[in-house]
């Protein structure tokens, strides 16, 4: 497929496809090198997973299954100024859906840090420093170099006026770290276990698994990409 095709996959992104002509390549980290100078789909795709550590796929075992099974192609690229992977997918009825992985040098430590569980650490310090499709805070884990409370995202640091109750969580201490693309919000606490996410709808909280909940999410981007 050309790079046509994989960027109309990823409006919100202004991708620079780098391949190994590019002026661009020496930006390329050298764990991605082959997958840039590959001109073979399957070679970059089996390279780019083989980067993945096991203890975050073991935490997503649907997506993972789907992301072995249905990832066509993956492109090293430069977006936001910073280098990725945009991993492409085919669905079942034939459409396209892509994430975009970031360059794990580009981590900078979140808030609230210890309460990520491990396997997510080790994949947004060696992997991935975010793992997004359709936006940049949704459908995976956001660049935790922009994530914030919701407090923070609120533009209320103090907290959110209204917010603070008894049977709720403290919105200066909800990080969020991904979204559905609309109005749900997934948190992580120090309020809350090390593997428990918040889900956020309209104010109200709900704390669920967080590898499940994980799962769910990408498994909902991957089965309506529309």
């Amino acid at each position: 497929m050309d790079s046509a095709e994989i960027a109309a996959t990823l409006e919100e992104w202004s991708l620079t496809f780098v391949g190994d002509r590019s002026r661009e390549a020496a930006r390329i980290p050298e764990a991605w090198r082959p997958i840039a100078l590959s001109a073979g789909a399957e070679d970059r795709r089996r390279t780019a997973l083989s980067l993945w550590n096991q203890g975050f796929l073991d935490l997503l075992p649907e997506f993972a299954e789907v992301l072995h099974a249905h990832c066509v192609d993956v492109r090293a690229c430069i977006t936001d100024g910073s280098p990725v992977l945009v991993y492409v997918l085919e669905t079942e009825d034939g459409d396209l859906v892509s994430w975009v992985g970031y360059d794990p040098a580009t981590f900078e430590e979140p808030a609230f840090w210890e309460s990520f569980p491990e396997a997510v650490r080790v994949f947004l310090r060696q992997v991935h420093a975010g793992f997004v499709s359709a936006s940049r805070d949704s459908f995976g884990v956001a660049r935790p170099a922009g994530m914030g409370t919701l407090a923070e995202l609120s533009d209320f640091p103090d907290g959110v006026p209204g917010w603070e109750g008894a049977s709720r969580l403290s919105s200066t201490r909800l990080l969020q770290v991904t979204t559905d693309g609309g109005l749900l919000k997934y948190c992580l606490s120090p309020d809350l276990a090390v593997g428990k996410v918040a889900l956020v709808y309209e104010g109200d909280i709900d704390p669920k698994d967080f590898g499940q909940e994980l799962d769910d999410l990408l498994m909902l981007r991957f089965e309506d990409p529309s």
